[in-house]
């Protein structure tokens, strides 16, 4: 133990002198003057005269169907010119129309695409044109190609890296292979947690009698939690480590659904720990209720962090959706799962045996896609009555479709919270307010807890294969052909298309499609995981398992102190000033886990 404390000492100390002399280099030097992510475009009238106004518009290729938005307005006079900003997320269409001084109509000049890089310079020239085809030409020169936004990215992989060395090597110096900082009665004491309980790991067809805790569930739940937390502080302000603005998939929207998918493979330990101790239904179902109370209250908490106005104060949130979702899951394995043992009834055909873990369980299974078809007949067959949208409509509104539907937004989901909640007491800021200049919906509304619901079944499906087969073959094989599956029927449903398929991924309505994909790499994932960290042993699962052993204290840590210091401090807008800091603040929310770690510290709900 005296080990393993000074191997804890000199890595966390390694780790945070390493970090924090990154992060002294990189503190304010003065602001730029381009932001991130944006660039400059010179609009030049050479010889051209029009007698009148070219309307600059400009289109982003991400948005999907969206018309052009005018960003400036330059004298069609010969020396002209205006300087414009771009943003460089995406490439982007610029179109030229010239407005006659007498006329209020438009006239097309030209078009041009430019893959906007960060910080470059761009011209575009506009002279007569000299072929009769059109009014005029355009001419698109680079100025300044600008530089590459994603170099930081590459920094923070090197600075991982030598920071796992330096952890490697400490421990090779210490001469200890392995860095633990609990017993046995640290994991017994924890099996009750939702994170997992005792179980056996088997190499093969046998079981082996030695028991122990199945990390991989909290490497899981850790990973998802520090890849929310990181995005949350906003990832370096990268788009991937943002939502996605409607359709779409990017870092940020894993993490989430994953975070459901193992509370619901975690319940599945839970319930048979209680039913080998003896508990009873009641005593279970009193024991839910009051969890689920706790969570929204803690939700409650969070949302009152942005201000405690009761009459603007946000209803929904993940902590709350975590509530509903755990309520009727745990509720429905209770009334008709409970007290299932992993038997094997001889007198019964090969094939029960095979697709047990699924047949006994029907009606939990009948009540999960009910939820499913009733989540996507409202969505996409009830009609409701809200600025004249149609129904079915699932698009992002605002400027996409040509604004035809601009405050449509979400469709009936926003309907419904708009009359349970009210405009107030919703999310105000909505992912597409940027790209689509839509009024946005909120994420966690109450019909996608319909789909949250289905998706945490699918985690409990994964909890009941390990509880019901010993084998890890049997396991990995059951794992595999779900994620498979799954997989095929996401595709299926969105006909491998970002805005095109009967019913495209999308975080913001937890659309079907969405939770069925997510589900689908959650399986992988957790197979990765369970081969590599209890199967092989080849990874610990650190510094991941900390966190995801103290989960709920580490996110609401994160989300009511993130704004302090020495959690974060005020840095340069770039994104490499950002980066690192983010980073920072996720490293600090690890190690105050594994320090809980170390201190035989478990917080649960």
């Amino acid at each position: 133990m005296a080990v393993s404390n000074r191997i804890l000492s000199l890595g966390t100390a390694s780790y945070v002198v390493l970090t924090l002399s990154i992060l002294l280099l990189i503190l304010p030097t003065g602001q730029a003057s381009l932001g991130i992510d944006q660039s400059i475009l010179e609009i030049s009238v050479t010889d051209y005269n029009g007698h009148g106004n070219i309307s600059v518009l400009a289109r982003n290729t991400d948005c999907w169907k969206c018309k052009f938005i005018e960003i400036g307005i330059v004298p069609a006079d010969p020396g002209a010119q205006q300087n414009l900003t771009l943003y460089a997320n995406h490439s982007t269409r610029v179109k030229l129309s010239l407005i006659p001084e007498d006329d209020n109509s438009s006239e097309f000049l030209c078009q041009k695409k430019i893959d906007v890089t960060e910080h470059a310079y761009y011209q575009l020239m506009v002279s007569s044109s000299t072929s009769g085809e059109a009014n005029a030409s355009c001419e698109l020169i680079t100025i300044d190609e600008g530089k590459d936004g994603y170099m930081p990215i590459l920094y923070m992989f090197l600075c991982l890296t030598g920071l796992a060395l330096l952890w490697i090597l400490i421990k090779l110096v210490l001469r200890c292979n392995y860095c633990r900082f609990s017993d046995s009665s640290v994991n017994d004491a924890l099996v009750q947690s939702d994170l997992g309980s005792t179980h056996s790991v088997s190499t093969g067809n046998r079981p082996e009698t030695k028991k122990s805790r199945i990390k991989s569930l909290d490497a899981f739940r850790g990973l998802s939690l520090t890849i929310m937390i990181f995005v949350n502080y906003g990832g370096g302000k990268y788009w991937f480590f943002a939502h996605s603005a409607w359709n779409g998939l990017t870092v940020a929207d894993l993490v989430f659904p994953w975070f459901v998918f193992i509370m619901g493979t975690a319940l599945a330990f839970v319930f048979s720990l209680h039913h080998r101790k003896g508990k009873s239904k009641l005593q279970l179902c009193i024991q839910i209720i009051i969890r689920c109370i706790k969570l929204f209250v803690l939700g409650l908490m969070v949302n009152s962090t942005s201000g405690n106005d009761l009459s603007k104060l946000r209803i929904p949130g993940v902590l709350q959706r975590f509530s509903l979702t755990y309520l009727v899951v745990a509720l429905t394995e209770l009334t008709f799962s409970y007290g299932y043992t992993k038997q094997v009834l001889s007198e019964e055909p090969r094939w029960y045996h095979s697709l047990r873990d699924v047949i006994y369980f029907w009606p939990s299974w009948l009540i999960a896609l009910t939820l499913l078809a009733l989540h996507t007949i409202v969505t996409l067959a009830i009609p409701y009555d809200m600025n004249g949208c149609p129904t079915g409509y699932i698009g992002p509104g605002g400027i996409s479709e040509e604004g035809k539907h601009f405050n449509c937004t979400g469709g009936i989901a926003k309907y419904i919270d708009l009359k349970v909640f009210t405009q107030n007491h919703i999310y105000q800021y909505g992912t597409c307010k940027k790209l689509y200049q839509c009024s946005g919906t909120d994420p966690e509304g109450l019909l996608g807890t319909l789909t949250s619901i289905f998706l945490c079944f699918l985690g409990v499906q994964a909890g009941r294969i390990l509880v019901t087969y010993t084998s890890v073959k049997a396991r990995i094989t059951r794992w595999i052909t779900w994620a498979v599956v799954l997989g095929a029927i996401a595709l299926l449903l969105t006909c491998a298309s970002q805005n095109e398929g009967w019913i495209p991924l999308n975080k913001n309505l937890w659309s079907a499609s969405f939770v069925i994909a997510l589900a689908a790499m959650a399986y992988f994932l957790l197979c990765f995981l369970y081969v590599v960290i209890d199967v092989k042993e080849y990874w610990t699962g650190a510094p991941f398992i900390y966190p995801g052993m103290n989960s709920i204290f580490i996110y609401m840590g994160s989300e009511t102190l993130g704004n302090l210091v020495p959690v974060s401090f005020l840095v340069s807008n770039t994104h490499l000033t950002q980066l690192f800091m983010n980073l920072w603040s996720t490293t600090f929310w690890v190690l105050v886990a594994a320090y809980m770690h170390y201190k035989n510290i478990f917080i649960n709900v």
